[in-house]
């Protein structure tokens, strides 16, 4: 079994045309895949959907990222939130089903 620095550098070196990002994102998934990292690597149509997963998940996390920024709808159902109560009394919405919560700031909570 190679360790997953050695597994970095292999697909640094089959794959010189990914960023240092997915290079390490893409030999992690294959390190812990619990799969032979060699035999793995000797795919390259493996190589091609892993590289492809991470692009997606990244695409995904980026729309997600942008949902999150509004406060009024939960970023993973798009349903709206409710108002609760924090401590010291600060207002804040949250979805109960995906524990996403937002504060209110207190400039804001009179609008």
């Amino acid at each position: 079994m190679i360790s997953l620095e050695d597994t970095i550098k292999e697909v640094n070196t089959k794959r010189p045309d990914l960023d240092r990002n997915m290079v390490r994102a893409v030999a992690t998934d294959i390190f812990y895949s619990g799969e032979d990292p060699t035999t793995v690597l000797a795919s390259d149509s493996t190589l091609d959907r892993l590289i492809t997963g991470y692009k997606s998940r990244q695409a995904a996390a980026g729309a997600q990222s942008v949902a999150a920024n509004d406060p009024t709808i939960c970023p993973v159902c798009k349903l709206p939130l409710k108002p609760v109560k924090l401590a010291n009394d600060r207002k804040a919405v949250f979805c109960a089903k995906h524990f996403v919560v937002f504060p209110i700031p207190p400039s804001k909570e009179g609008k």
